[in-house]
């Protein structure tokens, strides 16, 4: 199992409450970008943030594909949600040449501040390369964050379709399940495929 959150955010357990204080308080924001929620033409915000191999992306507009399916995790214990996409990604990734996949543990703004020692936990508990190079950690204001996406609660991870202009193809709420994971499949083999009207 992938535990890029089990290994790094582990590691907080131990932090003072000084800095506790600075978490709730927001500081040291990585500014997250985008136009108010619309329903009927969801966008993924734009954010920043370095995966476990020390790259910076620019998200989406500077992700390696052209589509990307995107999970987005707000708290350890949801590693094990996000696990049960990751097959499936793997797959559509190696099917599709215009298709990638990205783990997103997202992180209140304030853990920025330590966001070398918690990455380093993550780092070393993913010795895979490419695993890691697919798992970029924000640090951001997560509850703007949240709004922008139109995601309403940090309880369930969100997984989606996403362009680099940050269109939302489409997406979903929680574990994978038979009929959520026909449905991702399917929107890829529509809108990634070489033919679809849908690729940018």
């Amino acid at each position: 199992m992938n535990s890029y959150l089990s290994a790094g955010l582990g590691l907080m357990a131990g932090l003072s409450l000084g800095l506790l204080g600075l978490w709730l308080l927001g500081s040291g924001s990585t500014p997250v970008r985008g136009k108010p929620f619309n329903p009927a033409l969801p966008a993924f915000p734009q954010v920043t943030g370095d995966n476990l191999n020390g790259r910076r992306f620019e998200i989406p507009g500077r992700l390696d594909a052209p589509f990307n399916i995107l999970l987005v995790a707000f708290f350890q214990r949801q590693q094990d949600d996000v696990d049960t996409w990751l097959g499936a990604a793997r797959e559509m990734a190696a099917a599709h040449a215009n298709v990638e996949y990205y783990e997103l543990p997202t992180i209140n703004s304030g853990w920025g501040l330590v966001r070398n020692w918690i990455d380093g936990g993550m780092r070393s508990g993913i010795p895979d390369f490419g695993a890691r190079e697919r798992t970029i950690t924000l640090y951001t204001d997560t509850a703007k964050f949240r709004e922008l996406a139109g995601i309403d609660s940090p309880e369930q991870i969100w997984v989606g379709l996403v362009d680099l202009e940050g269109r939302v193809y489409w997406s979903a709420r929680g574990r994978a399940t038979e009929d959520s994971l026909r449905a991702l499949r399917q929107v890829v083999a529509d809108t990634a495929s070489p033919a679809a009207p849908g690729r940018p």
